[in-house]
């Protein structure tokens, strides 16, 4: 750079340079501020620079504004050097409400500050979006005023309110879920189960079934239903049970061919082809729940029908009252356990055998539902709910970068590996599995190539979620906290913090 370049940058006034008279005074909550008029005139737009001309008249200390001096330091110190930061210990909305007074607006921000300014404003408008979704009727008492009998009702059925006897009712219909989920798992346990007895296994068998007259006869009046089918047969088979159709009809041969048969050679040759025909009936060893639990969810359906009466009549609008998913799921399942119960009683196939009904039995699984229908109003629940529409864009993001990582590593796995990975589907799995740290090891590289791919793939899925699931998380706490304070402000349990104040020596002695 030559000399003459140098004489040409111009340089920066230094606030000692300017003059008593290019200044402006002002005082803010007391303290007095100077600014230079030339850098007011350069901001027009702000409150300082529409009164420069009145501010120009007016002698020191006749202009006062009683505004927060803190957060006026910074806009002091943005007319000085033309760079706005907000103060540590000034409250992002408190300096939204002094830059709006002061007409500075906020995009004028340093990057180090405007990060912190709108990721505050951001969760303020969160915060208030969460708001509106808790209801405001939520954790009153049953007994306030204002309310019809079956509004309160209501309150105490929906869970709506943490008075005595919404507990009560929350408790036992939370038994009868779980005494419900109970018996479904427990009865699909084989150890849990019977087998059936002869009586079911010859009505499962002719239901659908033509078999001989004679064979029919004895089913229906030869046999002792206490006893299981398969040892009720093995009983009546006895030392033949083992015998083929060549041994039957060698038997049967020797039989007619006999010259001295009577009487009772005749019962025993008619026993002997009955047998022949009822060792080529294939009963059905099938297993059955245990009486028990169809008693549990008979009480169960009983539960279950006269809650959803009562919801039903009680609730505000039956309209309002279907919008919700939850509530529909619910629905279907007590209906379906409804029709269930009835065509066992109907059809003997669908009690003991498969067939088109079968989605009666599947949707009986959504039995789990009810405990998320139940726990709706519950600040976690509703917290996690609304996490989940808040953060959806993120959780796509997420659901992306691990279909592009799992396509990604997957493919190039299967060219690697291709005595392991039988196709790429199998290797979708692999990478699956892979990326998102569970690892279950049914399908594994084997190469050392294989094996690098495979350190890379499990890094990538460790990036991955530890950048996205952190946004999630940050704002469940976030909104978790809040619900918990306002929980407490309704219901009136929060306490005034008291201090207390240790007496000093003269105190004690009495001085």
């Amino acid at each position: 750079m030559t000399t003459k370049m140098v004489e040409n940058v111009q340089k920066p006034r230094v606030y000692t340079e300017y003059s008593k008279s290019s200044l402006v005074e002002i005082y803010v909550a007391g303290t007095r501020f100077e600014i230079p008029k030339e850098n007011i005139a350069k901001n027009r737009e702000t409150l300082l620079g529409k009164m420069l001309p009145e501010l120009s008249k007016e002698k020191g200390g006749d202009i006062s504004f009683n505004r927060p001096e803190e957060a006026f330091k910074a806009i002091h110190n943005y007319f000085l050097t033309g760079k706005l930061h907000m103060p540590l210990n000034v409250c992002p909305g408190q300096f939204a409400e002094e830059l709006e007074f002061w007409g500075v607006g906020s995009e004028l921000l340093e990057p180090c500050c405007l990060y912190r300014f709108l990721a505050f404003h951001q969760q303020e408008e969160t915060t208030k979006r969460f708001r509106k979704t808790i209801p405001s009727i939520h954790n009153q008492k049953v007994t306030s005023g204002g309310y019809s009998c079956r509004q309160r009702l209501w309150c105490i059925i929906d869970n709506r309110e943490s008075s005595v006897p919404a507990k009560i009712y929350l408790g036992f219909i939370l038994t009868f879920v779980l005494l419900s989920l109970a018996s479904l798992s427990l009865s699909t346990v084989q150890s849990l189960q019977r087998k059936l007895t002869i009586c079911e296994a010859r009505d499962l068998l002719f239901y659908d079934n033509d078999y001989d007259d004679e064979v029919k006869e004895y089913f229906e009046n030869n046999v002792d239903c206490s006893k299981d089918a398969e040892i009720a047969m093995m009983s009546f088979l006895g030392e033949y049970a083992e015998y083929s159709d060549d041994d039957f009809e060698e038997k049967l041969e020797g039989f007619r061919n006999s010259s001295g048969a009577t009487g009772i050679g005749d019962d025993y040759y008619s026993t002997l082809r009955l047998k022949r025909k009822l060792k080529h009936v294939k009963l059905p060893y099938k297993h059955a729940r245990l009486a028990v639990f169809d008693r549990i969810d008979l009480i169960v359906l009983a539960v279950f029908t006269v809650d959803l009466i009562l919801r039903l009549t009680t609730c505000p609008s039956i309209v309002m009252y279907y919008k919700s998913l939850l509530n529909i799921m619910d629905s279907i399942v007590l209906v379906c356990g409804i029709v269930g119960f009835v065509l066992e009683k109907i059809l003997i196939n669908f009690t003991y055998g498969t067939g088109d009904l079968d989605i009666l039995i599947y949707f009986q699984q959504l039995r789990v539902f009810r405990l998320l229908r139940i726990f709706q109003h519950v600040a976690a629940i509703k917290v996690l709910a609304f996490c989940f529409k808040e953060n959806f864009k993120e959780i796509l993001v997420l659901l992306l970068f691990l279909f592009v990582g799992v396509n990604f590593f997957a493919n190039i796995l299967y060219f690697v590996e291709t005595d392991t990975m039988k196709s790429i589907p199998t290797a979708w799995w692999w990478g699956l599995i892979t990326m998102t740290t569970v690892g279950y090891g049914d399908i594994y590289p084997t190469s050392a190539l294989g094996r690098i791919i495979g350190a890379c793939c499990a890094i990538s899925g460790v990036i991955v979620l530890a950048l996205v699931i952190p946004i999630f998380v940050n704002n469940f706490l976030a909104l978790y906290e809040l619900a918990h304070l306002l929980g407490k402000e309704k219901t009136g349990k929060s306490k005034p913090i008291t201090l207390q104040v240790m007496p000093t020596k003269q105190q004690s002695k009495g001085i």
